[in-house]
């Protein structure tokens, strides 16, 4: 009687962190997802801004989003550190920009675009390095693909 007990505990153990880890995959894949999208959106907008289509840099960033979207560890290694490397070239441009930009009206509105530029930037920076569903997610997907 005792082993059927142990035996139903385990399972249910097993089940509840079955579901645990199915619940960090989903987060971990709708993170991953949102940050490969608005990648992309960032890169339209700046292609509407500075009215410079650059096909060849638009299909890289295309493709190293699919890329990350697929699972591939370096293409999120490459982001974090892209955006972290934007966080500090941004605030170390920004007083720079702010004193160049005083006699235009869509100063303040690029300014803004900057500094929501940081924050996003920092914040999936964070995400891809220290998110465990976005761990969990990658490796699933890497797993996939072996």
């Amino acid at each position: 009687m005792k082993t059927e007990d142990f035996d139903e505990k385990q399972e249910a153990e097993l089940d509840a962190f079955e579901q645990r880890q199915m619940r960090s995959f989903e987060r971990g894949k709708r993170l991953v997802w949102l940050i490969a999208g608005v990648n992309i959106l960032f890169d339209l907008i700046n292609i509407f801004v500075s009215n410079d289509f650059q096909i060849v840099q638009f299909a890289v960033h295309v493709a190293l989003s699919a890329a990350l979207v697929y699972g591939v560890t370096w293409v999120r290694y490459l982001y974090a550190v892209a955006g972290i490397l934007t966080v500090i070239v941004t605030i170390l441009a920004l007083p720079g920009l702010v004193s160049l930009m005083q006699v235009s009206a869509v100063s303040g509105i690029y300014i803004a675009v900057l500094i929501l530029t940081v924050c996003y930037s920092a914040t999936s920076a964070v995400i891809l390095l220290f998110s465990k569903s976005v761990k969990e997610y990658m490796y699933r997907k890497k797993s996939e693909r072996l």
